[in-house]
């Protein structure tokens, strides 16, 4: 609970212009509101709202015509940090092109998020879980400038609907796990510079694969990105592939020109990358846990930037995946009372150690 006051205290120093709002359903807590759309409705153009990790799941919300930033504990919270997600239980819409550059960070999406009226730009969604549908289907402007980054698509899919156009996203860091064949992504028919960068997939064990694209896409771009156990080929033309690795996917080559794709070079087939936790990867185990690291192999420091394939782990920098698991707010990691008695209307000296998640 004194986390939320930290936070109000620390970012009014960095915005002295945005109003910071805290959340919990917790009926015992400090926070504000109860119900992220209270806070929603109260909150202007550039605010703020924390909402705190709980055992009870949230209702969605609505972002109307509002550039706002929502953020929550992350996928997997250390306990030390904040034992809770935050899950919203409910349907979340972003709607109105006054809505462009809203992020949505730290949050558990356990139902759909839809764009549905109007195509807001700069949208950016990290360090997420999705477990639901993302769902586009305006149509008179292209959905353009979209960032996802450190999430985890946990069987979740977006799709688009008939028409629809996008243009410049970015995926990046993120996992991408199905195991059927519904894919992760459907409907990516009228694309420009679409990029796949340092992404790891991964689905069912033995010889089974899972589409990446389970329905017809085309004209994407993919860098640096390992499929394990997923066919890239399936569902999807027209595509470039540069540096990617491949192991028991199916279709180890869907650069091959016999696939309509393209290879830009440096893609590897059908060798085992050799991350940490390459067993459970190999048997499609959705764990959160997993650890994605590469120490060597055919993936180490053999991507086109001169990094590993797959996940990024710089040492520095939000891009470090170790850290993705949870958002990049400040918080209590310590309190130590200085003062040790104290006469009626003394001054109370309180120290606070505070620690970002980068």
């Amino acid at each position: 609970m004194k986390q939320f006051f930290f936070f109000l205290l620390t970012n009014l120093c960095v915005n002295a212009f945005a109003t910071v709002r805290t959340v919990s359903n917790n009926p015992n807590s400090l926070a504000q509101y109860n119900i992220i759309q209270d806070a929603v409705n109260a909150s202007s153009n550039g605010d703020t709202i924390y909402v705190h990790g709980s055992p009870t799941r949230y209702a969605g919300f609505t972002i109307q015509d509002k550039r706002l930033t929502v953020i929550g504990p992350g996928w997997s919270p250390a306990q030390n940090f904040q034992p809770y997600k935050a899950t919203i239980e409910t349907n979340v819409n972003i709607n109105g092109t006054a809505s462009r550059k809203t992020e949505l960070q730290g949050l558990d999406f356990y139902s759909t998020v839809s764009i549905l009226s109007a195509a807001p730009d700069s949208l950016r969604f990290i360090r997420n879980q999705f477990e639901a549908a993302i769902y586009l289907a305006f149509t008179t402007v292209p959905y353009t400038g979209w960032v996802f980054e450190g999430n985890w698509f946990d069987k979740a899919f977006m799709s688009l609907g008939a028409q629809v156009v996008v243009t410049n996203l970015l995926f990046q860091n993120n996992v991408f796990y199905a195991i059927s064949t519904n894919g992760n992504f459907n409907g990516f028919l009228t694309t420009q510079n679409i990029l796949f960068d340092h992404n790891v997939w991964f689905g069912p064990s033995g010889t089974n694969t899972a589409p990446c694209f389970g329905g017809a896409s085309k004209g994407m771009n993919f860098a640096n990105n390992i499929f394990v156990h997923r066919n890239a080929a399936t569902n999807n033309t027209n595509s470039v592939f540069n540096n990617n690795l491949t192991y028991g996917a199916g279709t180890n080559n869907p650069w091959d020109i016999s696939f309509s794709n393209s290879d830009a070079g440096g893609n590897i087939a059908d060798q085992d990358p050799q991350m940490s936790s390459q067993s459970l990867i190999n048997q499609g185990l959705e764990l959160l846990v997993l650890n994605f690291a590469i120490a060597a192999g055919p993936a180490n420091n053999t991507g086109s930037d001169g990094k590993d394939m797959g996940l990024l782990f710089d040492a520095s920098g939000s891009l470090n995946w170790s850290n993705s698991n949870m958002s990049r707010i400040p918080v209590m990691i310590g309190m130590n009372i200085l003062t040790t008695t104290i006469t009626p209307g003394g001054t109370l000296n309180v120290q606070v150690d505070a620690r970002r998640n980068n």
